[in-house]
């Protein structure tokens, strides 16, 4: 039997190894945007997997930047990071949207 896997689906495996970082158990960190969408950010080693609204899931890398952790996908998607808050973009001609941490109650 022969698996192809895409170099997407390769980051997300090489992700999903390693530690997390700011996610203590693993948990992942839960976002409100202001235009209604929600984000669920799990930051591992050198990037991040975002799921967005509990369908798409996006792999980001992290990418130099002066101003602090920025995170790139291959299709636009940004995701910076601004203190507690992100900045959300899904490509280069939308506009951000801005996020606040949320709290989610853990399963029992």
């Amino acid at each position: 039997m022969k698996i192809n896997l895409t170099p997407a689906s390769l980051l997300l495996l090489a992700l999903a190894g390693c530690a997390p970082v700011d996610t203590p158990g693993g948990g992942g960190s839960y976002y409100q945007c202001d235009r209604g969408t929600r984000l669920r950010v799990d930051y591992r080693g050198r990037g991040a997997i975002v799921r967005v609204n509990d369908r798409t899931m996006v792999a980001l890398r992290s990418t130099p930047s002066t101003r602090g952790p920025v995170y790139e996908g291959r299709q636009g998607q940004r995701l910076e990071r601004q203190g507690n808050m992100v900045i959300w973009n899904t490509a280069l001609r939308t506009p951000p949207e801005r996020c606040s941490p949320i709290v989610m109650p853990r399963p029992r």
